[in-house]
């Protein structure tokens, strides 16, 4: 009974190591991405739907860690409709997506002038990403546009609009 506890504690911390370790050749040149300026109403709840995501919470929370934004909670169902819902960045799975696509990003916000400038307020956000696809740039990639940034094109970057990513094919759509 001890060995196997200590086994299990082994296979945790060694779990947690390998999902921490996920991001670390990703290439971010936030500096240069459009929509700094954007912003949430009030910062959003992120909603995980886990029959509809194979993300876990650690590689979410790790994805807006990159992006430096906020949110209230992370709270779980599981499962959920393919509405926005205002206040909540909702993680679902790419049912809806068309053919050739492994992630899309659909908000809802309000365009707002500050000093001269149109900004968006965003409100809600739905993020729909193919379960085939494990690669948690692609979570980040959705996630950066959730929060309201922008394609930025250089070749590696993981904001580019023409990136890949390996498709497993265990999820029939």
């Amino acid at each position: 009974k001890y060995n196997k506890g200590i086994k299990m504690k082994l296979l945790f911390i060694l779990s947690t190591l390998t999902n921490t370790a996920y991001a670390d050749n990703i290439i971010m040149n936030h500096s240069h991405y459009d929509g700094h300026e954007n912003y949430w109403k009030h910062v959003p709840e992120i909603v995980i739907c886990k029959s509809q995501t194979i993300f876990t919470e650690a590689q979410v929370k790790h994805a807006v860690s990159l992006w430096d934004e906020k949110y209230t909670k992370i709270s779980y169902r599981v499962k959920c409709d393919y509405k926005v819902e205002q206040g909540k960045i909702k993680i679902i799975d790419g049912k809806l997506l068309k053919k050739n696509e492994w992630g899309y990003t659909s908000y809802f916000y309000r365009d707002v002038k500050i000093n001269n400038k149109i900004v968006r307020e965003h409100d809600s956000a739905l993020v729909q990403l193919n379960k085939n696809v494990s690669d948690v740039a692609l979570l980040i990639h959705e996630i950066g546009h959730a929060y309201g940034y922008n394609h930025y094109d250089e070749k590696t970057d993981v904001m580019n609009t023409y990136g890949s990513y390996d498709i497993s094919g265990k999820y029939p759509y």
